[in-house]
C-alpha cells in the first residue's frame, strides 16, 4: 500500500486515532475561502455560565490550554467535561464516530465511499451498543449519559466549529454509543490486523521459501520481561499450550490479495508504536518510583489527545484522553501513575468457509449468514446500499473471489470504558491492578506505580486460546472455518462473552514489583505459557533494546531523576542505523559504488547512529537503507503484484545472511548478488536521489509537516525540520503524507517536589485562530515538557456550571 493511501485512514492509535486523517485532503474541493462572517460567528470562548441538570462545577483554562475541572458530584464532573470537550474539539468528535460508524460521506461526498463500507461491513456500530448495554448499569454508565448531555449542551447552545458551515453539515446529537463507538475506532487500529492475508498470500505468489521472511520471533529481540523468572504468572490448563502451537499453521493457503488491498488501507499500521518503562525507588535520587510514557500515534491537526485535569471530593487525576471519551486514558493520581504502549499480539483471526446453497457450512451442515441491507448516505452522488453478513465467527467480507470471517474481541461486549474509570479512581498500583481485571481491547502494556514505591508491568487484554480437533494451535494463519479450526470459545460477537476460553487474568506474563522495566511493542517473553504473537505483530526491537541500554547505565551510574527520564526520552540514536551502516560501509559495497557514492558512504564511516535535523550521516543513511530493503525485496515482490506492506520486518533483513537468496536479483541471470552487491546499488541510488532532491541534512527530509483535513495554509501547523526517526526512542517519521511519532510525553515523579511532567504535539482547541492552536508545538518538537501537578490555576474560573435536580 502507497503511503498516501496508509496516511489517509491511520486514525490512531494505536493507535492512530483522529479521524480527521482519514480524509487528508479531501475537503480542498468542497469547502469555500473562510469569511468574516464565518469569522464574527463564533465567539473564541465558551460563555461563563452554563446552566446544568447535575449540580456546580468549575472550569480554570491555564496558560496551555488545559482544562482544571473540579466538581460536586460526578455526574455535574462529566457533564462539565463533555460540555468543554465539544467546545474545545467537537468536530474532532464528530468525524471520529462518522469514520468508524461508516457515515462519512453523508459529509464529505463519494471520496469516502470505501472507508464507509469497510466499517459498515465489520459493524462496529453494532459492536459499541453492545457494549453499552454491558457498561451502562455499572458505575460508568451515569457519567457516559451526562457526558453525552454536556456534549450536546454545548452542540445546542455554543458555536459549532467553523468546519461545519464549510461543509453545509449538522451536526446530530451525541448519544452514549457514540462514546463506546469512538472507543471500538481506537481498539481497532491498536489491535485490529489482516496480517495473515498478507502473509498467505505472500507465501502463495513467492513459494514456500518467503516463510523465512515471517519468522516467529525476531532473532536478536530484547524482550520485555528479560528474564522469565520473573514473571508473576499463573501456570494455566490445558497446559501443553507451548507444545502444540509452537509450529506455524498452514490449514488454509493460497492468494488472498484482493482481500489485503482492501483491508490494509483500514489495518493496524505496523509503523506505529510506543515506548513506557517504570524505575523503582530503589534506583531513584527520591527514593520513589519514577514512569514515563510517550504513545506513538498519527500525528493530527488537531492532535489525537485531549489534556484534562478532573476532581471531585473522591477523585483528582490528571492526563490525557481521546476526544469522545471523558475519562483520562493515559495519566496520573495524587498517588499512582499508569502509562500504556500496544502489546502487539495477535487478536485478529480470520476463517474461511465451504459455500453451499447461498449459504456457509459449519459443523456438517449449511447455515445461512445473518445478512442485513444497509444504506450509506453520500452527500455528492448517489446513496449506496451494502449487505453486511456475519457468521458464527463474526462479519464477513469478501474481495476478489475470497470470503472470510473475521473474529476480534473488540466485536464483542467489551468494558475498557469501565477499566478506564477505575483507573481514574486508583490510589494504588493495587488499584491499578483491579481495574485491568475487566480489561478486554485492545491488550496493553501497563506499567504502573505509586506513591508508596510499588511498581507493575501487565499486559492486560483478552488473549484468545484457538483451538482446532481439541488441540491448541496458533493463530498466525487463514482457518478454515467450516472444519471448525482454530475456534474461540466463550466468544460471543455482537453478544456478552464469557471468555472462558481465553487466557485467565492472573496467567499473563507480568511483573509485580519490578526494579527496572520497558516496553516499546517488542515482544512480550521468551517462552510464554500461550500464544502471543509473532514477528509480524511485534514492533522491531531496536527502540527497547536501546531504551534498556540507556536505563541500565543510568541505573549503575547512580540514582535516577525526572532529567534522566527526559534525557531518555529525547534520546535520538537509532540501533538500526548502528546495525546497518556497516552493510553500506564495507569494502566489498565501497568498491562497486560510483564517486558520488562513495563520498556518501564515508560519511557513515564512524557515525553514531545520531538521528538529528542537522546531520549529513543521519540523512544518507535514512535514504540508504529504503533504497536497499527496496533493492532486495522489489524484485521478487513487485512482478507479483505486491508492494512494500509485505516487505518483513527490518530486523528480519538485518539477519539475513550476505548471500541469502534475497539479495539476488532475479533479473540479472548472469551474475548472483550479495548484500554487497545491494549495498552499492543502494548507496549509488541515494546518490541519484540526493541530487535530484537537492537534500543536504537529515532535517530537510525529516520535516513536520501536519495539515488540517482542509489544507489551508492558515489551518495547517508550521513546518520545521525533526530529529528522531521510526526506530528512535525520541520518536518521529516522516515519509510523505504520512506524519507519525509521540503523540504525548509524560514523565511522572512522585517526589514531595512532584516534578511530574506532560506535553502534546500541538494545542488544546481544534478552533484555527485560538491562541492554543499549537502553542505547545514547539516545546514538542524540542523535547521539551510543561508541569504535570495537580495543581489548578488561582483566580477565578473561565467557565461556572450551575443548577441541579
Amino acid at each position: 500500500m502507497n503511503t498516501t493511501t496508509r496516511a489517509a485512514v491511520a486514525v490512531v492509535c494505536t493507535a492512530a486515532l483522529v479521524a480527521t486523517s482519514v480524509l487528508g485532503g479531501s475537503f480542498l474541493g468542497l469547502a469555500a475561502p473562510l469569511s468574516g462572517d464565518l469569522y464574527e460567528s463564533a465567539a473564541p470562548e465558551g460563555a461563563t455560565q452554563v446552566d446544568s441538570p447535575y449540580g456546580p462545577a468549575s472550569v480554570w483554562y491555564d496558560d496551555d490550554g488545559v482544562p482544571h475541572i473540579d466538581a460536586e458530584n460526578e455526574e455535574a464532573l462529566y457533564f462539565a467535561v463533555g460540555y468543554v470537550q465539544a467546545r474545545d474539539r467537537l468536530f474532532q468528535m464528530d468525524l471520529q464516530r462518522r469514520l468508524v460508524g461508516g457515515e462519512l460521506s453523508a459529509v464529505v461526498g463519494e471520496s469516502t465511499l470505501e472507508s464507509d463500507r469497510f466499517y459498515r461491513s465489520l459493524d462496529f456500530q453494532s459492536a459499541a451498543e453492545a457494549s453499552w448495554q454491558s457498561v451502562r448499569g455499572t458505575e460508568v454508565g451515569t457519567p457516559i449519559e451526562a457526558f453525552t448531555a454536556g456534549v450536546n449542551h454545548y452542540a445546542g447552545t455554543g458555536p459549532l466549529p467553523p468546519e461545519y458551515a464549510l461543509l453545509d453539515a449538522e451536526f446530530e446529537a451525541w448519544t452514549p454509543t457514540d462514546t463506546l463507538l469512538v472507543g471500538k475506532l481506537i481498539s481497532w487500529q491498536l489491535s485490529g490486523s489482516f496480517a495473515d492475508l498478507r502473509r498467505a498470500t505472500a507465501v502463495s505468489r513467492l513459494g514456500t521459501n518467503a516463510t523465512e521472511l515471517y519468522p516467529a520471533t525476531l532473532d536478536h529481540d530484547v524482550p520485555i520481561i528479560r528474564d522469565p523468572a520473573e514473571s508473576d504468572a499463573a501456570p494455566f490448563s490445558p497446559a501443553d499450550v507451548v507444545e502444540n502451537a509452537s509450529a506455524t499453521n498452514a490449514n488454509v493457503g493460497g492468494d488472498f490479495g484482493a482481500l489485503a488491498e482492501w483491508t490494509d488501507a483500514y489495518d493496524k499500521d505496523p509503523t506505529y508504536g510506543s515506548n513506557n518503562w517504570v524505575v523503582s525507588g530503589e534506583h531513584t535520587a527520591s527514593g520513589r518510583p519514577l514512569l514515563a510514557n510517550d504513545p506513538h500515534l498519527a500525528l493530527t491537526v488537531p492532535p489525537v489527545w485531549y489534556e484534562m485535569h478532573l476532581s471531585t471530593d473522591q477523585m483528582d487525576v490528571r492526563g490525557v484522553g481521546f476526544p469522545g471519551i471523558p475519562m483520562v486514558v493515559i495519566g496520573r493520581t495524587a498517588d499512582a501513575a499508569w502509562g500504556v504502549t500496544n502489546v502487539g499480539g495477535d487478536f485478529t483471526d480470520l476463517y474461511t468457509y465451504e459455500m453451499r446453497d447461498g449459504g456457509y457450512v459449519y459443523e456438517g451442515e449449511v447455515r445461512e449468514f445473518d445478512t442485513e441491507t444497509e444504506t450509506i448516505e453520500v452527500a455528492d452522488g448517489e446513496n449506496v446500499e451494502i449487505a453486511v453478513r456475519k457468521s458464527v465467527h463474526g462479519p464477513v467480507i469478501e474481495r476478489g473471489g475470497r470470503t472470510v470471517g473475521v473474529a476480534w474481541p473488540g466485536f464483542s461486549a467489551t468494558n475498557e470504558s469501565l477499566g478506564v474509570y477505575r483507573l481514574n479512581h486508583a490510589d494504588s498500583v493495587d488499584d491499578i491492578q483491579d481495574a485491568l481485571r475487566i480489561w478486554d481491547v485492545p491488550a496493553q502494556n501497563f506499567v504502573a506505580a505509586d506513591r508508596a514505591g510499588n511498581t507493575l508491568y501487565y499486559p492486560a487484554g483478552q488473549y484468545p486460546i484457538r483451538v482446532t480437533d481439541g488441540e491448541v494451535v496458533r493463530g498466525d494463519t487463514i482457518f478454515d472455518g467450516s472444519a471448525g479450526e482454530g475456534e474461540w470459545r466463550g466468544y460471543e460477537p455482537y453478544g456478552q462473552s464469557s471468555w472462558d476460553g481465553f487466557v485467565p487474568f492472573e496467567s499473563i506474563p507480568h511483573v509485580e514489583n519490578p526494579d527496572v522495566l520497558a516496553t516499546a511493542n517488542q515482544r512480550t517473553i521468551d517462552g510464554p505459557a500461550f500464544y502471543m504473537g509473532t514477528s509480524l505483530t511485534y514492533a522491531d526491537p531496536y527502540r527497547g533494546q536501546r531504551i534498556y541500554d540507556l536505563l541500565d547505565d543510568a541505573v549503575a551510574d547512580g540514582d535516577v531523576t525526572v532529567e534522566t527520564m527526559q534525557q531518555v526520552q529525547r534520546d535520538v540514536r537509532s540501533e538500526a542505523a548502528t546495525g546497518f551502516s556497516p552493510y553500506a560501509t564495507s569494502s566489498d559495497a565501497v568498491a562497486q559504488m560510483s564517486p558520488g557514492a562513495r563520498e556518501l558512504s564515508a560519511e557513515l564511516e564512524g557515525w553514531d547512529g545520531q538521528m538529528r535535523a542537522d546531520s549529513r550521516a543521519a540523512l544518507v543513511y535514512r535514504i540508504w537503507v529504503d533504497e536497499f530493503r527496496t533493492a532486495t525485496f522489489a524484485d521478487e515482490f513487485e512482478p507479483q503484484g505486491m508492494d512494500d506492506s509485505y516487505y518483513p520486518r527490518l530486523s528480519v533483513l538485518q539477519r539475513l545472511d550476505a548471500d541469502s537468496q534475497w539479495y539476488d536479483n532475479r533479473s540479472t541471470l548472469e551474475h548472483t548478488e550479495t548484500r554487497a552487491d545491494i549495498s552499492a546499488q543502494a548507496m549509488n541510488r541515494t546518490a541519484d536521489r540526493l541530487d535530484e532532491e537537492g537534500w543536504e541534512t537529515y532535517g530537510d527530509f525529516n520535516t513536520l509537516d501536519m495539515n488540517h483535513p482542509f489544507d489551508r495554509e492558515f489551518t495547517n501547523y508550521p513546518e520545521r525540520p525533526m530529529n528522531g526517526s521510526r526506530f528512535t526512542v525520541f520518536n518521529f517519521r516522516s515519509a510523505g503524507s504520512t506524519q507519525a511519532g509521540s503523540s504525548w510525553r509524560m514523565v511522572v515523579d512522585f517526589s514531595d517536589e512532584d516534578d511530574s511532567l506532560g506535553v502534546i504535539p500541538g494545542g488544546q482547541r481544534g478552533v484555527f485562530w485560538s491562541s492554543h492552536y499549537h502553542d505547545q508545538l514547539d516545546e514538542w518538537a524540542d523535547g521539551e515538557y510543561k508541569a504535570l501537578t495537580l495543581d489548578r490555576p488561582s483566580g477565578s474560573p473561565d467557565i461556572v456550571f450551575g443548577g441541579g435536580q
